[in-house]
């Protein structure tokens, strides 16, 4: 009997330290950052995973204006615009160790995003409206480097080049007379646009 309860409680013992070890390899890490891109875009960025593989999701720079222009009032000039833009992207990155606390990273990401644009001008002898929308999805490929400051602020740096499709609609409007036009566009991108800085905070170990 004794036998018995000693092969059971060390059996038990066995599992449950398995089911801890296991436990603890499953820990997540969460990084929570702003990401910046062409010096003037940025957006949120979420990633969760392990310690070399985590799953990335972003809110690409969410954006919305208004301008407004005119001249003298005999001019009877008045030019008017406003647009707006979100998207967002969704993938994976795998993390090789360099040297302490530096990491290169690589993966890939795909997304979608979408911009509306509307001018409007009133003058003499002149009066149009335009109205433009594009809808882009694309895959991008990740290359970068991170590196981690006391186990919880991290600063990044990467490009995302990649393959995209563009497809729109401008639909434009002169004294009361509309015509609409159809765009679309396919291609690769590698420039500076496709370069970005990230600030981020991860917690979770």
């Amino acid at each position: 009997m004794k036998k018995t309860l000693s092969c059971f409680a060390l059996f038990f013992f066995l599992v449950s330290f398995g089911a801890f070890a296991q436990q603890e390899k499953s820990l997540r890490i969460h990084q929570v950052g702003i990401k910046f891109s062409n010096l003037n875009s940025f957006g949120l960025q979420y990633k969760t995973g392990g310690e070399k593989t985590l799953l990335r999701l972003s809110v690409l720079s969410l954006n919305m204006g208004q301008n407004a222009n005119w001249g003298k009032p005999e001019d009877s000039l008045e030019i008017k615009s406003s647009n707006y833009g979100a998207g967002f992207l969704i993938g994976f990155e795998k993390r090789i160790p360099v040297i302490a606390k530096l990491d290169f990273i690589w993966g890939l990401e795909a997304g979608v995003s979408y911009f509306y644009q509307k001018q409007k001008q009133a003058s003499i002898g002149n009066d149009y409206e335009t109205r433009d929308w594009r809808l882009s999805p694309g895959v991008d490929v990740i290359l970068g480097f991170n590196y981690t400051f006391s186990d919880h602020l991290v600063i990044g740096a990467e490009i995302t080049p990649g393959i995209y499709y563009a497809y729109g609609k401008t639909k434009t409007t002169i004294y009361s007379v509309t015509s609409e036009r159809t765009n679309s566009n396919f291609g690769f991108s590698f420039d500076n646009t496709s370069a970005a800085l990230t600030l981020a905070y991860r917690f979770g170990k």
